[in-house]
């Protein structure tokens, strides 16, 4: 039965706490919410963080019997507590893990007319290390939309089950070749009555044809039980990155069916934690055994790792190139179908495989998305920032949630468990001529031990691997790689908004090469034209001091011409940045992920889209240096003079499964009626980068600007790039003309 639909809501005040339950209150007042959704989509409530209690009438009649009612939230931001019929039920916590209760007794007792009423508190985060609730980015970070995001924001409903319910299910693909698949399922199940049940087993391939399956019997015991068994599925048509391949999916169910008689109480047993041994396969066909609860998921089959950020599908290595992406909206219940779709679809289309979620757990229809689009995903737990010590436990819970629910994706690739748990890089001053010291400086407290590096990261690192042994664990985002565990965090750089300039990523990486491992955080803010008001100044959240570091107001005529700017600025750092990572590929760098797809906020932000996903000049320059087959080189001095010599290598790098050979790379430079041009011949391995050879001439005795044109060409591929500089007179001549 879905209870969705209009409930009655009001704030929490001294009076509702000690009477919100009580089914006599009158309600007729309150406001009316949707659900599922969010109460600041009404006017009344738009600008509380709660709490809020939500109420509402239904008729529901339950028979008597051995089946069982279940009260079934699928999400409520963030905690909330429950009551029926003036009865506590319990609470939930984690605003994307789906809880049930057992509520038959409760219906049964009150007849047919019901109240259920759940206060919801949705509280800001602290902004220091203290932090309990695990909301990430929806209320934390660069990221985090603006407002607060509280509700029921997924279905809520009664489910009908026998005896032996389905508490909690998990389905992983442990391990995929050509010759065979393994999937691995778990299941924690709540019996009424002890004795045994059959669990079957179901596999059908693409073409809905079964492929795999069976069925076998457990003895469970009164109360909690947990049952692990595995399948095998030969010959599987295997799940690839859109790069690589198609994507096949399989529908995988299981059902428990009931014992086919009911064992005396006296064959009951009180202990919950009974280990389960599987009675081995049943050849029963009894026609009284009906079906209690059943699960189904749709999933892939591949393997996929991330060993020290080197990165394998189905054994195949892939240079991934990702993007970050935030909440798409603070109101979670009313990100449809289709803007998910868009979002991916924009990401595909400019030649990136991975989406980091960054922050929080996405709504379901997101992960389904990248399985059909073949995106890979980066999938961050929702912990940004520092938390409290007493935060453990609801962060071990918070990891074999997440694997529970999103662990069937042959999307999701790794598992994140902390985004920069020791805060974000400051900005400071750098000296233009020793670039890496001061990003030493700036990054230095990420070295040091703390309560949520050293502490809570491992905890939640080990409890993710043994809740999924098939993929790769990071135990932390944004922090410098450390002697003993270099694959423990990708670093965040932010060269050219928190520290230096984007042109210091090559000297920094050739002196600390395990930098460029893969680069989790780079990009740059930029505003949207139109939303600056000179007598109202409001900037993109947090950075104004870095918008005054390199990108000053006062530099520019008006506001118009500021915001193109500081869009022209993004785009050339996101594309020096990737270009610079990938003429290091695989030597070490392992890939990179740009912050972040879209901005948080209409005024502007890290996006490569605006808030209304209007494409910016970023997003043209990161699909340009994403695209399977580029040529690059050196990113020339912003300035130079006659006469100087100029030297720069040319470098050819494919993306592709097959070698390019034959292939013409030409380099041009040009400067008014001048002209200096180099051509190479030669081949570019697979999946690789080569260096093609060094393009040098002397600058000629011109004023004005000098432009570097590069294009390759094979059989079925060509690139082009184009790099600029400005001659100027030199300083001898600009002194002569002073005098």
């Amino acid at each position: 039965m879905d209870l969705g639909g209009q409930w009655a809501a009001a704030i929490v005040d001294q009076e509702l706490i000690r009477t919100g339950a009580d089914p006599d209150l009158d309600d007729s007042t309150w406001a009316r919410v949707t659900v599922p959704g969010h109460w600041g989509s009404h006017h009344d409530l738009a600008n509380t963080e709660g709490p809020v209690l939500y109420r509402r009438t239904f008729s529901h009649e339950v028979a008597d019997g051995p089946d069982r009612t279940w009260l079934c939230l699928d999400g409520v931001i963030a905690q909330s507590d429950v009551w029926l019929n003036g009865r506590y039920v319990g609470s939930t916590s984690g605003y994307f893990v789906p809880h049930r209760f057992d509520v038959t007794e409760n219906l049964r007792e009150c007849g047919t007319d019901h109240v259920l009423s759940i206060e919801v508190t949705a509280s800001a985060q602290n902004a220091g290390r203290s932090k309990q609730s695990f909301t990430g980015s929806l209320q934390a970070g660069p990221l985090a939309p603006d407002g607060c995001p509280g509700g029921i924001w997924r279905p809520i409903r009664l489910e009908t089950t026998g005896p032996v319910a389905i508490q909690h299910a998990r389905l992983v693909c442990e391990a995929a070749t050509a010759e065979s698949a393994r999937l691995r399922h778990r299941v924690v199940i709540d019996a009424s009555v002890a004795g045994d049940i059959e669990i079957v087993t179901s596999v059908a391939g693409p073409a809905g044809r079964a492929v795999a399956g069976g069925t076998a019997t457990f003895e469970v015991a009164h109360g909690e039980n947990r049952i692990e068994w595995e399948t095998t599925v030969d010959e599987p048509e295997l799940w690839w990155p859109a790069s690589r391949g198609d994507q096949p999916l399989y529908d995988i169910s299981i059902v428990l069916r009931e014992a086919a008689a009911e064992p005396s109480p006296a064959q009951r047993s009180d202990d919950d934690s009974s280990p389960i041994t599987p009675k081995g396969p049943s050849t029963s066909r009894n026609s009284d055994r009906r079906h209690s609860d059943r699960r189904h998921w749709r999933t892939g089959l591949r393997s996929v790792s991330a060993d020290n950020f080197n990165w394998k599908v189905n054994g195949q290595r892939l240079f991934v190139k990702g993007i970050s992406l935030g909440p798409q909206s603070r109101f979670l219940a009313e990100v449809d179908k289709q803007k998910i779709h868009d979002d991916l679809a924009a990401i595909r289309a400019s030649g990136l495989d991975l989406i980091r979620i960054h922050g929080h757990i996405a709504p379901p229809e997101l992960y389904a998305e990248a399985d059909r689009l073949g995106l890979l995903i980066w999938q961050d737990l929702p912990l940004v920032g520092g938390y409290a010590t007493s935060s453990r436990k609801a962060a071990r819970a918070t990891a074999r949630e997440a694997v529970d629910l999103i662990g069937h994706h042959p999307s999701v690739a790794v598992w994140c468990a902390h985004d920069e748990p020791n805060g974000q890089p400051l900005p400071e001053p750098t000296p233009a001529d020793n670039p890496l010291p001061s990003f030493g400086a700036s990054l230095g407290r990420h070295l040091l031990p703390s309560w949520n590096r050293s502490v809570l990261d491992p905890i939640i690192r080990r409890e993710l691997r043994a809740a999924d042994s098939s993929r790769t664990v990071i135990a932390r985002s944004g922090s410098l790689p450390m002697l003993t565990d270099v694959s423990g965090s990708d670093p965040h750089l932010w060269l050219g908004w928190h520290n230096g300039s984007p042109e210091d990523l090559a000297e920094i990486l050739r002196s600390w090469p395990r930098l460029g491992t893969f680069l989790g955080g780079f990009g740059a803010q930029s505003v949207t034209p139109g939303w600056w008001d000179e007598d109202a100044p409001t900037w993109p959240r947090a950075q104004a001091g870095a918008f005054e570091r390199y990108l000053p107001r006062r530099a520019y005529a008006d506001g118009m011409a500021w915001a193109h700017a500081t869009q022209a600025y993004q785009a050339d750092l996101i594309r020096r940045h990737i270009e610079t990572l990938r003429r290091l590929k695989y030597r070490p760098t392992g890939g990179f992920c740009v912050v972040a797809l879209a901005d948080a906020e209409p005024e502007g932000g890290f996006g490569v889209l605006t808030h209304d996903r209007i494409r910016k000049p970023a997003y043209d320059a990161l699909t340009d240096a994403c695209r399977p087959v580029i040529v690059v080189t050196d990113v020339p001095p912003q300035i130079t003079t006659a006469g100087e010599q100029l030297r720069f290598d040319v470098h050819a790098v494919s993306d592709l499964d097959v070698a390019l050979e034959d292939v013409l790379v030409t380099a041009i430079a040009r400067c008014g009626s001048w002209e200096s041009a180099t051509n190479w011949r030669g081949d570019v391995p697979q999946d690789g980068c080569q260096l093609v050879g060094t393009f040098s001439f002397e600058v000629p005795p011109l004023n004005g600007l000098l432009t570097i044109d590069l294009e390759l060409r094979a059989r079925e591929w060509s690139a082009t790039n184009r790099y600029q500089t400005v001659v100027i007179p030199p300083s001898e001549t600009l002194n002569r003309a002073t005098v």
